[in-house]
Protein backbone atom coordinates (compact mmCIF):
# COMPACT_ATOMS: atom_id res chain seq x y z
CA UNK A 1 0.00 0.00 0.00
CA UNK A 2 2.85 2.83 0.83
CA UNK A 3 3.58 2.50 -3.08
CA UNK A 4 0.23 3.27 -4.40
CA UNK A 5 0.14 6.24 -2.43
CA UNK A 6 3.44 7.21 -3.27
CA UNK A 7 2.46 7.71 -6.74
CA UNK A 8 -0.36 9.50 -5.78
CA UNK A 9 1.25 11.79 -3.80
CA UNK A 10 4.01 12.43 -6.94
CA UNK A 11 1.02 12.49 -8.87
CA UNK A 12 -0.23 15.77 -7.36
CA UNK A 13 2.73 17.93 -6.78
CA UNK A 14 2.42 21.56 -6.92
CA UNK A 15 3.15 22.56 -10.47
CA UNK A 16 6.36 24.94 -11.04
CA UNK A 17 5.43 26.02 -14.28
CA UNK A 18 1.69 27.91 -15.20
CA UNK A 19 0.69 26.07 -18.42
CA UNK A 20 1.56 27.64 -21.70
CA UNK A 21 -0.90 29.46 -23.79
CA UNK A 22 0.54 31.06 -26.21
CA UNK A 23 4.08 30.64 -28.33
CA UNK A 24 5.21 33.44 -26.24
CA UNK A 25 4.28 32.04 -23.58
CA UNK A 26 6.20 29.10 -24.43
CA UNK A 27 8.98 31.35 -25.62
CA UNK A 28 9.74 33.02 -22.26
CA UNK A 29 9.18 29.44 -20.63
CA UNK A 30 12.02 28.16 -22.45
CA UNK A 31 14.49 30.85 -21.39
CA UNK A 32 13.85 30.35 -17.71
CA UNK A 33 14.57 27.39 -18.34
CA UNK A 34 18.20 27.10 -20.25
CA UNK A 35 18.72 30.58 -17.37
CA UNK A 36 17.62 29.56 -14.41
CA UNK A 37 18.40 25.94 -14.45
CA UNK A 38 20.49 24.25 -17.30
CA UNK A 39 22.82 27.42 -17.07
CA UNK A 40 23.20 27.05 -13.55
CA UNK A 41 23.56 23.38 -13.70
CA UNK A 42 26.28 24.09 -15.86
CA UNK A 43 28.22 26.49 -14.19
CA UNK A 44 27.99 24.66 -10.63
CA UNK A 45 29.09 21.42 -12.51
CA UNK A 46 32.16 23.04 -13.70
CA UNK A 47 33.04 24.95 -10.40
CA UNK A 48 32.86 20.99 -9.26
CA UNK A 49 34.78 19.85 -11.28
CA UNK A 50 37.28 22.39 -10.64
CA UNK A 51 37.11 21.93 -6.95
CA UNK A 52 37.62 18.22 -7.50
CA UNK A 53 40.70 18.64 -9.27
CA UNK A 54 41.85 21.03 -6.57
CA UNK A 55 41.28 18.51 -4.08
CA UNK A 56 43.19 15.56 -6.24
CA UNK A 57 46.34 17.96 -6.70
CA UNK A 58 46.04 19.07 -2.74
CA UNK A 59 45.84 15.63 -2.17
CA UNK A 60 48.64 14.32 -3.89
CA UNK A 61 51.49 16.99 -2.69
CA UNK A 62 50.31 16.49 1.01
CA UNK A 63 50.43 12.92 0.37
CA UNK A 64 54.68 13.80 -0.42
CA UNK A 65 54.56 15.74 2.72
CA UNK A 66 53.75 12.24 4.69
CA UNK A 67 56.01 10.48 6.79
CA UNK A 68 53.92 7.48 7.89
CA UNK A 69 52.88 5.21 5.09
CA UNK A 70 49.34 4.59 6.14
CA UNK A 71 48.72 8.63 6.01
CA UNK A 72 50.38 8.71 2.87
CA UNK A 73 48.00 5.69 1.41
CA UNK A 74 44.99 7.78 2.58
CA UNK A 75 45.92 10.97 1.03
CA UNK A 76 46.61 9.16 -2.19
CA UNK A 77 43.15 7.53 -2.24
CA UNK A 78 41.57 10.36 -1.39
CA UNK A 79 43.37 11.78 -4.32
CA UNK A 80 42.62 9.14 -6.66
CA UNK A 81 38.40 9.88 -5.17
CA UNK A 82 38.59 13.44 -6.45
CA UNK A 83 40.27 12.17 -9.85
CA UNK A 84 37.38 9.98 -9.97
CA UNK A 85 34.98 12.27 -9.06
CA UNK A 86 35.96 15.04 -11.70
CA UNK A 87 35.73 12.88 -14.30
CA UNK A 88 32.05 11.55 -13.38
CA UNK A 89 31.50 14.93 -13.12
CA UNK A 90 33.05 15.66 -17.14
CA UNK A 91 30.33 13.29 -18.06
CA UNK A 92 28.05 14.89 -16.17
CA UNK A 93 28.95 17.95 -17.98
CA UNK A 94 28.92 17.00 -21.87
CA UNK A 95 25.29 15.31 -21.16
CA UNK A 96 24.20 18.80 -19.67
CA UNK A 97 25.66 20.40 -22.49
CA UNK A 98 23.68 18.21 -24.43
CA UNK A 99 20.38 19.40 -22.97
CA UNK A 100 21.72 23.20 -23.37
CA UNK A 101 22.18 22.02 -27.10
CA UNK A 102 17.97 21.09 -26.98
CA UNK A 103 17.13 23.67 -25.43
CA UNK A 104 18.53 26.20 -27.58
CA UNK A 105 16.68 24.35 -30.43
CA UNK A 106 13.11 24.43 -28.55
CA UNK A 107 13.27 27.89 -27.85
CA UNK A 108 14.79 28.62 -31.69
CA UNK A 109 11.63 26.40 -32.62
CA UNK A 110 9.20 28.41 -30.59
CA UNK A 111 10.14 31.86 -31.36
CA UNK A 112 10.34 31.20 -34.82
CA UNK A 113 6.28 30.44 -34.18
CA UNK A 114 5.84 33.27 -32.33
CA UNK A 115 6.95 35.22 -34.95
CA UNK A 116 4.46 33.85 -37.57
CA UNK A 117 7.68 31.94 -39.39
Amino acid sequence: MPDEKRETEDLERPRILVDIKTMDDARRVEEIVKIGYIQVALENISNWIRVEEDLSESYEKFSRLLSRPEERETANALHMLSSSDAEILRKKLMEFEGLNAESRKRINIVKKLANGV
